[in-house]
């Protein structure tokens, strides 16, 4: 077996192992999975439920003989989805294709006993090429799911002018969450204030199993709070409030919440790079959102049409959600290039709970 560059990149079994090897061994973790799973959509525009019945009215006792009343069927709210188009093409430069060369000319002078190990350290030299480009629509959508947990909203603007705030959106998604603003007058009595709108939400949106929110809100509002000693006080008695509020972790914290019936904390600390290098918080500051378990709803995927009629000459590889892989040559170089339709859907966003601080945080600030 002879290799090339050009043969190497268009050999469905080599492609293959280095992307089952990318999928297997990644140390990027891929915050949407907490919350989405992947699931097929037949059309780019689709039937969107944004609500369901989460509860069953109790049904009627009649009499023996009696006539069965009519009931109206509760409705489910519904509206449109459309799938977003995602993709990039990733130059290899030509110095990485120069020792990628020298690994393929070691390859083709080895004895066939030996083909296999040169082969292995082919497919370790690659699989950092392909690593970026399967990970960099899961990226974007771990910016774009996380921004929708924590403010109901999400905007992408056209890759080449991210930062004008006057080029139009590519992505725009609205959520109705159920948002609650406290007012700055409740700032040292958060934590009471959670606990009575909790309660008070519970007939009408059951019990909720979490309550999410950045490292920064949670050292800001929880652990910075004037409630919070007594809270331990009562919970864990007092030997655990004589440590210092600095060295409140969040499962200690989730002990005091959950003994006086909040949900459990879950705190996020996660960043994304972005394409000019600069690291975004993927989870917002000054924000709660109250979810009743981690699945929320679905990742909704198409087909590319790329994938019913390719471009000639291409060899294209599929990875999760139908992502279409493929590489091409031109007069400028070598390049590794992603096409994905992916659009996350939460199912039930009436029924999630979102704590606006603002209010308290312009009172702290001010």
């Amino acid at each position: 077996m002879m290799l090339t560059i050009e043969t190497l990149f268009n050999d469905a079994n080599i492609i293959s192992a280095i992307i089952n090897r990318v999928s297997q061994t990644r140390d990027d973790k891929i915050y949407w999975q907490q919350y989405l799973d992947f699931r097929r959509t037949t059309t780019r525009v689709f039937k969107d439920y944004i609500g369901s019945v989460t509860g069953v009215m109790a049904g009627s006792i009649n009499s023996r003989y009696g006539e069965k009343p009519i009931r109206e069927r509760r409705n489910i709210g519904s509206g449109y989805g459309e799938i977003a188009y995602l993709g990039d093409a990733y130059q290899i430069s030509i110095d990485r294709l120069s020792e990628l060369q020298d690994l393929i000319d070691k390859f083709n002078a080895a004895k066939p006993a030996n083909q296999n190990t040169a082969l292995n350290e082919i497919i370790n030299f690659v699989y950092d090429d392909f690593r970026q480009v399967m990970l960099a629509a899961h990226k974007r959508m771990d910016l774009v799911v996380g921004s929708l947990l924590m403010t109901g909203s999400a905007n992408v603007k056209n890759k080449d002018n991210r930062s004008d705030i006057n080029t139009p959106d590519v992505l725009e998604i609205d959520l109705p969450f159920k948002f609650i603003t406290p007012e700055a007058a409740v700032a040292d009595k958060l934590i009471s204030y959670l606990q009575a709108q909790i309660n008070s939400l519970k007939p009408q949106y059951g019990a909720f199993q979490k309550m999410v929110m950045s490292r920064g809100t949670f050292v800001k509002y929880v652990v910075g709070s004037p409630e919070l000693g007594d809270k331990f006080k009562m919970i864990l008695g007092q030997r655990e409030v004589m440590a210092s509020a600095a060295l409140v972790t969040s499962d200690l914290a989730s002990q005091v919440f959950t003994g006086i019936g909040l949900p459990a904390i879950d705190i996020k600390e996660d960043y994304v790079e972005d394409q000019q290098g600069i690291n975004h918080q993927v989870y917002a500051d000054g924000r709660i959102t109250l979810l009743r378990q981690d699945k929320i709803g679905y990742m909704r995927f198409h087909t590319p049409y790329e994938a019913t009629d390719p471009i000639p000459g291409r060899a294209y590889t599929q990875s999760d959600g139908n992502m279409l892989i493929s590489q091409y040559r031109d007069k400028n170089g070598r390049y590794l290039e992603y096409t994905a339709e992916w659009i996350p859907q939460i199912s039930n966003p009436t029924r999630i709970v979102n704590f606006d601080l603002s209010l308290i945080n312009a009172v702290q600030e001010g």
